[in-house]
């Protein structure tokens, strides 16, 4: 105490107090500011990596999901143009199988004989031409034989059917020779008609199985099943055009390129060229106008 007055207490500096007494408020000030500036920057750059890392992960993620997915689940991402036929079997004389579903054959072939056994179902046979060896088709208990000719066999469970499309075939009882020709066989049937042999008609003395004519209509139905089916799933119309070309029984253009770009799906036949032209102009506005006797170019409605 001094002349009767107090001192205040002396404090320690505080960070705060010194600029003040040091007479360098100006300059601290100025790298205050600058040290703000640079936390702003360090916390923006912050948040730019972690965004940028998340969107990395997001990525990652739903890639993994894609290539984890279910095989039906990918395949729904893309379009799809489906060809359905009959398996075909190419024989090693030339001649053709055409197998109906599951249907199984066994092929065995000598120097004396073209032999092919129905296992189970129906197939149809396109046989190449060869008078020094027989073309002999076994299903059941019933034996078809042909040299070159064309016909289907459909191993049923009460009976053996046979139909012809183009030439002639004999149809007999099987036996253990088949490379001899029967004298007299059960029936023989020409290109348009058809057979069904049961049990019954195979026994001694019985009559002879009746042979049928079969109306166009009718063979077409019954041999449906070898016609190629094709199946579209949302398919660009160019993709669609273009499988139908190679398998149906017509030609198809488009007026304009654009028009390709249009998907379409159904199922039809490729032998239906009517169906496939209905359906487009019933469900995607596509007209088509005839160019010639099997030749359409497809248009939008107007």
């Amino acid at each position: 105490m001094q002349d009767g007055k107090s001192t205040p207490p002396l404090t320690p500096d505080h960070a705060l107090d010194w600029p003040g007494r040091t007479a360098n408020a100006d300059a601290v000030l100025a790298a205050v500011e600058r040290r703000v500036q640079r936390r702003r920057q360090l916390r923006r750059r912050a948040v730019v990596a972690t965004a940028s890392l998340a969107l990395v992960v997001l990525a990652s993620v739903s890639w993994t999901r894609l290539l984890h997915s279910p095989p039906a689940a990918v395949a729904a991402l893309a379009t799809t143009a489906t060809l359905t036929q009959p398996a075909r079997q190419l024989l090693s004389d030339g001649s053709q199988i055409e197998l109906n579903g599951d249907a199984q054959v066994r092929v065995e072939f000598s120097p004396a004989i073209r032999r092919v056994t129905i296992v189970r179902g129906e197939a149809h046979f396109e046989v190449a031409h060869d008078t020094t060896r027989p073309f002999v088709v076994i299903a059941g208990a019933v034996s078809v034989r042909a040299v070159g000719t064309a016909f289907a066999v459909r191993l049923a469970p009460g009976d053996v059917n046979v139909l012809v499309t183009d030439g002639r075939v004999s149809v007999d009882r099987a036996t253990v020779d088949p490379i001899a020709a029967p004298v007299q066989p059960l029936a023989f049937v020409a290109k348009g008609a058809r057979v069904a042999v049961a049990p019954a008609d195979l026994a001694p003395h019985a009559p002879a199985p009746a042979v049928v004519a079969v109306s166009a209509p009718e063979l077409a139905e019954q041999l449906a099943w070898r016609v190629p089916r094709l199946e579209f799933n949302d398919t660009p119309l160019r993709e669609a055009v273009e499988l139908f070309n190679r398998h149906g029984n017509v030609r198809l253009t488009l007026a304009a390129p654009a028009l390709g770009d249009l998907r379409v799906s159904g199922v039809v036949r490729a032998d239906n060229a009517p169906a496939l032209l209905q359906l487009l102009r019933a469900d995607y506005g596509v007209e088509a106008q005839r160019l010639g006797e099997s030749e359409f170019v497809l248009n939008r409605s107007r």
